[in-house]
């Protein structure tokens, strides 16, 4: 279990088409296969967060490639109307691998609820103050129970005023449960949707889901506008992690997804015919995201998600991000 030192310590320092793609997969130039990997001092370093579904674990005993990731962020928890959340996705062998990523280092783990098609209960489930309660406190105990280190909520998305302003209450009793348990509070955020100001005050830090635009535009002016969009909101830069996918994803007509695991795969068969290309994968998108967390002076950058990263340590992006973030050394 994660000491309490090491949590006080850390809520305190928180308070393009085809042919884009097939250049960056032969631009991969990962270090020489001989050499030897290890963390870095990352005390300092920006953030570097995974999400982790539930899914992607069949048991407890894979042994994780997290390289010097700082955040675990598993996936997820299902609101109730009346409040109660449904854990039942939490499986032993999720909470058996988060903790065996975590036995010889410091990660943050913490819990997830809601996501895409596991939220359309939020709106009733914060609506009034007994359900407000009753979820935070559901909340609140499995933490406890469980030894994580807080909560990530991912409502996508409220809408209207009545439903934000429940939201900012219901933020606002989480927060203050689980910072005097010296936990955190995080949400994932959709990159048009900045919240206020009031929430980002229960906030200790925004996943800003940056995978890729939903219309076909130029990609890094769109980063920038999604990043300048909250912070204009008022959000802090240090509180800001750039979001980034793990996928190629086609830019419009069915919009196929392929991970970055298969990309790279022995005897791939790369990404299928579009007439309307991909958006960016592997280092090119990688790199931009790298560039603009310094720029911006941003917290550090979200992955979405595990599973789709290669499990070879020398094609792996993850341990490319965490590299480029000082976060891990790779040494002959």
């Amino acid at each position: 279990m994660r000491n309490s030192f090491f949590r006080s310590c850390h809520k305190i320092s928180e308070k393009s088409g085809w042919l884009g793609v097939l250049f960056t997969l032969i631009s991969f130039h990962p270090p020489d296969a001989g050499a030897q990997s290890t963390p870095s001092n990352p005390t300092d370093r920006p953030i570097l967060s995974v999400y982790l579904p539930d899914y992607r674990v069949k048991n407890g005993d894979e042994t994780p490639q997290l390289y010097g990731a700082s955040h675990l962020v598993i996936f997820s928890g299902k609101p109730h109307e009346d409040g109660r959340v449904d854990f039942s996705r939490i499986t032993s062998a999720l909470l058996a691998f988060a903790e065996n990523a975590r036995r010889d280092k410091d990660l943050v783990v913490t819990l997830c609820v809601g996501g895409w098609g596991r939220g359309k209960e939020f709106a009733t489930a914060v609506s009034s103050a007994e359900s407000r309660s009753r979820f935070v406190e559901d909340l609140v105990n499995f933490c406890a129970e469980h030894h994580l280190d807080g909560v990530d909520i991912d409502w996508e998305f409220p809408k209207g005023d009545r439903e934000h302003a429940d939201f900012a209450l219901f933020l606002a009793e989480l927060s203050e449960k689980l910072h005097a348990d010296d936990r955190i509070l995080t949400a994932a955020l959709g990159y048009t949707r900045p919240l206020t100001e009031e929430c980002w005050r229960s906030l200790d830090r925004v996943n800003l889901m940056s995978y890729q635009p939903w219309s076909e535009q130029p990609y890094e002016p769109w980063l920038r506008e999604s990043i300048e969009r909250f912070l204009a909101a008022g959000l802090p830069p240090e509180k800001l992690l750039l979001g980034i996918g793990f996928y190629a994803k086609e830019k419009a007509g069915e919009r196929r997804a392929v991970s970055w695991r298969q990309l790279v795969a022995e005897n791939s068969a790369g990404l299928p015919d579009s007439e309307h290309g991909y958006w960016p994968v592997g280092t090119e998108a990688c790199d931009l995201r790298l560039r603009l967390v310094k720029e911006y002076g941003l917290g550090g950058i979200t992955i979405w998600d595990y599973g789709h990263d290669s499990p070879i340590p020398e094609k792996s992006l993850l341990r490319y991000l965490a590299t480029g973030l000082g976060r891990y050394e790779v040494t002959e």
